[in-house]
C-alpha cells in the first residue's frame, strides 16, 4: 500500500487505480480498454510477489507520465502521474 508524506496522509489501495483510470480516461481521453491490457500484460510480467498497487505506480511513472507530461507541455521529468494519483487519492475518496 502507498502512502503520500504529509500533514493529511492518504492511503493509495486498489480501489484508487479504478478511481486513477477513470480520471485519465475523463481528462485526457486514455482508451481504457488499450491501457488497462497494456498494464494486465505488464503486471503479469512482474515476481509473483508484487503487489498491484506497486506496479500501478511502476507502470505509471515508467509509461504513464511521459504521455501526461506531454500532453499538458510539462517537463519529461515532472510528477505529473504521482501527482494524479495523490489527487485521487485525496479528492476522490
Amino acid at each position: 500500500m502507498w502512502r503520500q508524506e504529509s500533514r493529511n496522509e492518504h492511503v493509495f489501495s486498489e480501489m484508487h487505480i479504478t478511481l486513477t483510470w477513470n480520471e485519465l480516461h475523463e481528462r485526457f481521453g486514455f482508451d481504457l480498454k488499450t491501457w488497462k491490457k497494456k498494464f494486465n500484460d505488464y503486471l503479469m510480467k512482474q515476481p509473483r510477489e508484487t503487489d498491484i498497487v506497486s506496479a500501478f505506480f511502476r507502470f505509471g511513472n515508467d509509461r504513464l507520465n511521459p504521455i501526461l507530461n506531454e500532453i499538458l507541455g510539462r517537463s519529461s521529468g515532472y510528477p505529473t502521474f504521482n501527482r494524479l494519483t495523490a489527487y485521487v487519492a485525496k479528492k476522490l475518496t
